[in-house]
């Protein structure tokens, strides 16, 4: 009996082969393989078992559609697995996309949903001054809008796009300044596992004062996209979103940008002098290069040292948890970064990668966008639509793309060769020098481009181990200026940040402060100064009469909140700020050197609400102070609110809280100088 299994289940695997169309994996080389996984043109091989797309329609064990069924437009090439992938994305509709999704191809591909889709988004009710921490501006919206504009040329859609985006712009500009303008702060709304991106002592507030690449260089973005929109629609504001771009622009690449590691920093974080994280967030660097934040050097440089890992583009490393899933967004903007800068060895990488997700996931937009954008080199203007192929040699063969609807012409595009030099660009069968048709272009028009086959120059990858962050150094500070570290190890580097500058490094596990003005100082382990660690919360050493504290019972008028703190002692410790009394406070601070101070509130919050006042200084507003609920029905232990640095001048200045929404309790004002 056990020999007749044995026998049937050879011959099952056999038919099973048969169907598959074969019985082992095509000697030619494959475009991608790692220890999970291998890709070839036509197949997928994991965990044992061979993934064959017979046709566009079907992939073996893994998806299929039926006959009756259609996706626009169609792709074909050599690479089967190519095009059934394509197809697979075309045919799942998801329940909405997301602007990220849009801005990737779906523009182009749907714009009528995606421009549906986005308005929804938009009319999502945005709770004001509610919940906390407040997140990032969607970092896709204003790019994903232009790109819907840029595929259907409806003015009524830029007007009512550039009036959300303007809107949302104000509305974070006035919760998000931080402490180091013209940056803004705030957690990227795609760190959802805060314990992966954050070390663990940094709490909610910590975390949405941290000031992350990703989020500037959206920001950037966003205000250049709104520039953009300004002068199609003829507004004087053009110039002034302009500048706003280059602004943010220069102080991404100014306080950012990584010399020695070619990269950008993940983000920079602390209340006071902020420290960099030098661990790569994959995305936010994609981003820099897919934005026009880096240079085309800085560019290449980014995508070939962006650490990667066998099988996946990691969201950050190294990472604080022990292993995270694959992100196939992550793959998709490296993929294209890639091709931007022309590295095909990083864009075989990220399809490899991308493929394998896909296999099994529901990626509408991903491999689209990497044959439109990476293999075409589709970008949409107002001018119309131009061609920037890159073609690596494992995907050789004549690729088409049939029936891609844009404006009001229906296109097939097909590419031959591979490279990315062109040494043929015809529409119609007319010859054009320029890769370029108009927007204004009707009809059903056929385009031929043809590659000189030019080698593409060599670029690495920078292929890395898996690997978490050396562990926070615990610190002891047994004085103002003497401390212990508990957990030193001599195989780790540490190094000493003062006032958020790299001063020195730790040779043992004790460090004494030899500056006696005020400093902040954090320590940070890192592994041959590439890949680091985090501070524990930096100490900060005030000299005598360089910290001043305004107490709440020097500030009038004078309200104790009995109704919330019974004990009538503790109570006159606070004045209650409130919609209906103490909407706006005064106090004044002397203070013995003009120059730039930090300002922090304590406070308490025992509501479920978050409060924010309107910092004024000398009668001019220069900031918003947030103050979100710690926990609920506690009117007594006091928290700081965020921090931000001001311009004080020599003598006294006037310092003022107004109401903007929520009730707190005043507890004091503190003010550092900044060195």
């Amino acid at each position: 009996m056990k020999r007749l299994i044995d026998i049937l289940a050879v011959i099952l695997g056999l038919a099973a082969a048969t169907a598959c169309g074969r019985s082992g994996v095509e000697e030619k080389e494959c475009i991608y393989s790692c220890g999970d996984f291998e890709v070839y043109a036509d197949s997928i091989v994991r965990g044992g078992k061979i993934y064959r797309a017979l046709s566009d329609r079907e992939i073996c064990g893994a998806w299929h559609m039926a006959d009756s069924a259609a996706t626009t437009p169609r792709y074909s090439s050599q690479q089967r697995m190519a095009d059934a992938l394509f197809t697979k994305a075309l045919s799942e509709r998801m329940p909405m996309p997301t602007s990220e999704e849009v801005w990737l191809s779906l523009g182009l591909l749907r714009p009528e949903e995606s421009e549906a889709a986005l308005r929804a988004i938009a009319d999502t009710p945005v709770p004001d001054n509610l919940y906390f921490p407040f997140a990032a501006t969607d970092p896709y919206w204003a790019a994903a809008a232009w790109e819907v504009y840029c595929a259907n040329g409806s003015k009524k859609w830029l007007k009512e796009a550039y009036e959300t985006i303007e809107a949302s712009l104000r509305r974070h500009w006035r919760t998000h300044r931080s402490s180091e303008p013209p940056l803004v702060c705030g957690t990227p709304r795609y760190v959802l596992q805060p314990a992966a991106y954050y070390p663990e002592w940094m709490d909610e507030m910590d975390r949405f004062q941290s000031i992350a690449a990703s989020v500037n260089i959206c920001h950037s973005h966003t205000y250049k996209i709104l520039s953009l929109m300004a002068a199609e629609l003829h507004l004087y504001a053009e110039k002034e979103h302009e500048s706003s771009a280059r602004r943010l622009r220069d102080a991404v690449n100014d306080r950012f940008w990584l010399p020695e590691q070619q990269r950008y920093a993940q983000y920079l974080y602390c209340d006071y002098d902020p420290i960099p994280s030098i661990n790569s967030d994959n995305r936010a660097n994609a981003l820099a290069v897919l934005f026009d934040i880096a240079t085309p050097e800085m560019s290449a440089a980014i995508v070939a040292s962006s650490p990667l890992l066998e099988g996946s583009v990691p969201a950050t490393y190294p990472s604080t948890a022990k292993k995270l899933a694959p992100e196939a967004s992550v793959a998709t903007l490296f993929g294209l970064a890639a091709a931007r800068v022309r590295n095909a060895a990083a864009f075989n990488m990220a399809v490899g990668t991308l493929w394998n997700s896909a296999l099994g996931s529901q990626l509408p937009a991903q491999w689209p966008a990497l044959v439109l954008r990476g293999l075409f080199g589709i970008s949409l203007t107002t001018a119309g639509m131009t061609f920037a192929p890159m073609v690596p040699p494992d995907f050789d063969g004549d690729k088409r793309i049939e029936g891609l609807r844009y404006r009001g012409a229906t296109l097939d595009i097909s590419l031959h060769g591979t490279g990315d030099r062109i040494a043929a660009f015809m529409l119609d069968s007319v010859s054009s020098s320029e890769p370029r048709i108009p927007a204004d272009l009707e009809g059903n028009h056929k385009i031929d481009i043809t590659l000189s086959g030019n080698d593409l120059h060599e670029a690495k990858i920078n292929l890395c181990q898996p690997m978490q962050t050396p562990p926070t150094p615990k610190v002891q500070w047994t004085g103002a200026r003497e401390a212990r570290e508990a957990n030193f190890d001599r195989s780790l580097r540490y190094g000493v940040f003062v006032d958020g500058v790299l001063v020195e490094e730790l040779h043992g596990d004790r460090y004494h402060i030899s500056d006696s003005g005020v400093t902040v100082t954090g320590i940070v382990p890192s592994e041959d100064r590439v890949w680091a660690g985090y501070t524990p919360r930096p100490h900060v050493s005030a000299p005598e009469g360089t910290l001043i504290t305004i107490n709440a019972s020097s500030v009038t008028p004078r309200r104790p909140p009995l109704h919330l703190i019974k004990d009538r002692n503790t109570a006159t410790n606070y004045i209650e700020l409130a919609a209906r009394h103490n909407t706006r406070i005064t106090c004044y601070a002397n203070v013995a050197e003009a120059g730039e101070y930090f300002i922090t509130v304590g406070y308490s919050n025992g509501s479920t609400r978050c409060a924010m006042r309107a910092l004024g200084v000398n009668d001019r507003d220069v900031a918003t102070l947030i103050f979100p609920s710690r926990r609920p029905n506690d009117w007594v232990r006091v928290y700081p609110s965020t921090t931000v640095a001001v311009s004080l001048k020599e003598g006294v200045n006037k310092l003022s809280l107004t109401y903007i929404g929520g009730t707190i309790l005043l507890n004091k004002i503190t003010l550092l100088k900044k060195e």
